[in-house]
C-alpha cells in the first residue's frame, strides 16, 4: 500500500493538463507558462518561477489553432490581458533562442560544424541530431537530407529540425556562416532537442496564422 500510495502522489504531482487543449502528459514534457501583474503571459523554460501557473503540451496541432480567442480561458481564473497572442509567440521565440543557445554552448565540443564535417559525421552509426538554420540553402539541404534517408536505409537514425534560426548558430559557434550543425544523440542532447522542436513549432504556428 505505501508502494501505491507513492506512485499516485508521484502520479498526482508530475501529470499536468494543456490549457488549451486539455491534453494530460509529464509536466517535464510540457511549457509552463506564468502571468505577470499587468497580464501579460511569459514562458518558464525553468517551471522555477514564483506564483501559479498553467501548462501548455507544444504539440503541433494544439499550437496551430491556438489564438486569442482561445486564451480566453485564461481571463478570469489568470487575470490575462488580451489581445496578447502574437506577443507571447515572440516572447516564446525569443526565451527559447537564448536556451537553445545555452544547450549549444554546453555541447559545442562534440559538434560537427558545418557541410562537411556533417555529411563526415552522417556515415558514423551514432544516432544523431541535425540542426539546420533557417537560412540554410535548398542545394545544402537537399544533399543533408539525401543522407538522412541513406542513414535511415542502413537502420540508423537520425532526427533533423530545421527552421533554427542562423544567428544563435553563428553566435555560438562563432563563425561568419552557419547553416548546418549535427551531435550524437545522449541525454545531454534531449534539451536542445525538446528547445528546438518546440521553436519549429512556434515558428510554425506564426506561419499558418498568417504572422
Amino acid at each position: 500500500m505505501v508502494g501505491l500510495n507513492n506512485d499516485l502522489k508521484h502520479s498526482r504531482t508530475s501529470v499536468r493538463s494543456c490549457f488549451a487543449c486539455r491534453k494530460k502528459d509529464e509536466k517535464s514534457s510540457m511549457l509552463r507558462l506564468v502571468v505577470d501583474e499587468s497580464g501579460k503571459i511569459w514562458p518558464d523554460l525553468l517551471a522555477k518561477a514564483p506564483g501559479r501557473g498553467f501548462y501548455l503540451c507544444m504539440d503541433e496541432s494544439c499550437l496551430s489553432s491556438l489564438n486569442d480567442k482561445r486564451l480566453g480561458v485564461l481571463r478570469n481564473k489568470h487575470k490575462v490581458v488580451l489581445p496578447q497572442w502574437y506577443g507571447l509567440q515572440e516572447r516564446l521565440l525569443d526565451i527559447l533562442s537564448q536556451h537553445i543557445a545555452l544547450q549549444l554552448t554546453r555541447l559545442k565540443l562534440g559538434a560537427a560544424i558545418g557541410r562537411d564535417a556533417v555529411m563526415h559525421q552522417m556515415w558514423k552509426n551514432a544516432e544523431l541530431l541535425l540542426l539546420l538554420a533557417e537560412e540554410a540553402g535548398q542545394a545544402l539541404v537537399r544533399q543533408v537530407m539525401d543522407a538522412v534517408k541513406k542513414r535511415g536505409e542502413a537502420g540508423l537514425k537520425t532526427t533533423s529540425l530545421n527552421g533554427l534560426p542562423e544567428a544563435c548558430l553563428v553566435n555560438v559557434f562563432q563563425r561568419g556562416k552557419m547553416s548546418v550543425v549535427a551531435l550524437s544523440v545522449s541525454k545531454k542532447t534531449a534539451k536542445l532537442q525538446r528547445y528546438c522542436a518546440w521553436y519549429g513549432r512556434i515558428k510554425g504556428s506564426k506561419v499558418s496564422n498568417g504572422e
